[in-house]
């Protein structure tokens, strides 16, 4: 977990590309595709989200994630280790990462926290504003490179947008409460389970794979 890491290159990144002294980056962050963020903080500071200010914003912010990492800090939250080790030695399992974030800044978390060899993949949110919009394009993605094999796709996260757009594809969700949600907030998008944390590798896996 990367504590304010995006929100500290974004507002940077206005600084330095479109001098705004101080940018408002007051938005929502938890849950939302980096396209959508870019372009409401840009028409928030007075700036045209055109194709072009928003390339600039995303290459700067791209460019500005890996020292605010450095800087911030974070942390990988307890369990999940063990539960990727476990996972990855799944015969008929196929692990990815379906994320808001950039491909290019979800990478830079990943690598930080030492989790990308878990990960074959990265479908980000540099296309699509609507995190459901998202889900159905990772869907095609998922369609495309395994094929007939796919038996059952399972969308884990911590915001309720990530188990509305599981639900919108027709996967199981698992609701994880270690983000800013509590259970009971998770709860109300109906997940197919709900979880504390990862702590208990063998609970988390049953109920993975129940």
């Amino acid at each position: 977990m990367a504590h304010g890491v995006g929100k500290a290159a974004l507002a940077t990144a206005l600084q330095d590309e479109f001098a705004i002294t101080q940018p408002d980056t007051e938005v929502l962050f938890s849950g939302r595709t980096d396209r959508s963020l870019t372009i409401e903080l840009l028409e928030r500071n007075s700036i045209d989200p055109s194709a072009e200010h928003c390339g600039r914003l995303r290459d700067r912010y791209v460019s500005l994630v890996g020292g605010e990492l450095s800087r911030q800090g974070g942390i990988v939250l307890p369990g999940v280790r063990p539960l990727l080790t476990q996972m990855a030695r799944q015969n008929d399992t196929a692990l990815a990462v379906m994320t808001g974030n950039f491909p290019e800044t979800a990478t830079q978390k990943l690598v930080h926290f030492d989790l990308r060899q878990w990960f074959s993949w990265i479908s980000g949110g540099d296309f699509h504003c609507d995190r459901n919009d998202l889900a159905r394009r990772t869907l095609e993605i998922i369609r495309r490179r395994y094929g007939q094999r796919v038996t059952e796709t399972v969308v884990i996260g911590d915001t309720p947008a990530d188990i509305a757009c599981g639900n919108a594809i027709g996967a199981k969700t698992v609701a994880v409460a270690t983000g800013e949600y509590s259970l009971d907030a998770l709860r109300d998008e109906s997940p197919s389970i709900a979880l504390k944390d990862f702590s208990q590798t063998d609970e988390v896996l049953a109920a993975l794979y129940s």
